[in-house]
């Protein structure tokens, strides 16, 4: 009889009860003109996943809010500053940290990967979020 070890701690966490819900993906667009192609990604992974979209000033540039699908939420700085007035409102950088199973930065421009420490876990923006996927355009 063959022994089957049970998941770890560490691998419980990145695995998405697929019988409840589908995985939750916070996709990220930073200024690159290869943001050109993020309507693109939201489709694709909106086919499988919950999709929630945030968007840096600069990438907004090449962003078509349009093309989006509609049920891909975009949110922007201006969303994550209007939504907090008072001490004990929520903030939408950590609401959306709950909220997601993993956060994918595609397309990730260089400047964006220099601000990112994957190896401490630590990035200038996102310093709460521990599941990352990174995917530079070089």
């Amino acid at each position: 009889m063959a022994h089957s070890e049970p998941p770890s701690a560490d691998m419980q966490l990145y695995q998405v009860n697929n019988a409840s819900r589908k995985p939750r993906i916070l996709l990220a667009a930073s200024g690159s003109v290869a943001a050109i192609k993020f309507a693109n990604l939201c489709h694709c992974f909106s086919e499988w996943a919950e999709v929630k979209a945030v968007a840096t000033q600069a990438s907004l540039h090449f962003v078509d809010r349009v093309s989006l699908p509609k049920d891909v939420t975009l949110y922007t700085d201006e969303d994550e500053w209007s939504s907090w007035n008072k001490i004990g409102d929520s903030v939408l950088h950590i609401e959306l940290r709950k909220w997601a199973d993993i956060m994918v930065i595609a397309p990730l421009s260089a400047n964006t990967l220099g601000k990112v420490n994957i190896f401490n876990g630590v990035s200038q923006w996102f310093a709460i979020l521990s599941r990352m996927l990174v995917s530079c355009i070089m």
